[in-house]
């Protein structure tokens, strides 16, 4: 008798354990469908380090969609649609436990604009062409005259050792400054001069020391606004520069 419940137990045991397998194997497979369902949100994607190209550009470029499922999208095939953008520099896509992409952008900065053959282009530090225009309607960024491009195109590199200069300058100066030039003139190779909004002048000279030149104009600017000085022109041709006080 005492064998028979024997008997009896460990059969309720095994069928109790199979069942409990059988609940945990569902559970997994269900667990998978929907981990790899597209019709389900599951995780966040964030996007970090943009400032040109806005969120929703972003996400349509990198190929994700409103419903994300984090664990259906492949970081390298994000990272290489992104980096068919112009307007991308570099891309770093990397997963954060427990269920986020983090999408780390750096942008191509847009410094000038300069008059082409057929109009404008934009370009960044490296002179490369991020947009053509007819004409210019709206002006973000400073426009350089003295120089006129050929027939270029978006995605050309523009080698122009004038240009370049310029834009070592440009790119040097922090974003209040940049944002406060109007035009940048080229007037020979060795006499660039600033146009700031309020119409001062900056004359800075040849193509030496522009990185420091730009410090100092961040300096003189931030001053200026500072103090609201009423300067007619700032030189940055010698070591002490020399800021002229408008007398009308």
């Amino acid at each position: 008798m005492q064998t028979a419940e024997r008997l009896q137990i460990a059969r309720q045991r095994r069928k109790s354990t199979l069942m409990a397998l059988l609940a945990a194997l569902v559970t997994l497979i269900a667990l998978f469908l929907f981990i790899n369902s597209p019709y389900f949100t599951v995780g966040t994607v964030l996007i970090e380090g943009n400032k040109y190209v806005e969120v929703k550009e972003v996400l349509r470029i990198a190929g994700i969609p409103e419903k994300v499922n984090i664990f259906r999208l492949k970081p390298a095939n994000i990272k290489d649609r992104l980096l068919n953008d112009l307007r991308v520099a570099e891309v770093t896509v990397e997963r954060r436990f427990p269920a986020t992409i983090a999408v780390l952008i750096e942008e191509r900065k847009p410094l000038a604009f300069v008059a082409s053959q057929h109009g404008f282009v934009e370009i960044d530090r490296q002179g490369m062409v991020l947009v053509a225009l007819r004409n210019l309607k709206e002006v973000k960024v400073p426009v350089i005259t003295g120089v006129r491009l050929g027939n270029v195109y978006v995605g050309d590199q523009v080698n122009n050792p004038v240009l370049a200069s310029a834009l070592t300058y440009l790119a040097a100066l922090d974003e209040a400054s940049l944002n406060s030039l109007s035009e940048v003139n080229i007037e020979s190779p060795d006499e660039i001069v600033a146009y700031t909004v309020d119409s001062m002048y900056i004359r800075v000279g040849d193509n030496r020391r522009l990185t420091e030149k730009a410090k100092l104009t961040d300096e003189i600017l931030q001053e200026i606004s500072s103090k609201k000085l009423n300067v007619e022109y700032v030189d940055l041709n010698y070591k002490s520069p020399i800021i002229k006080i408008r007398t009308d």
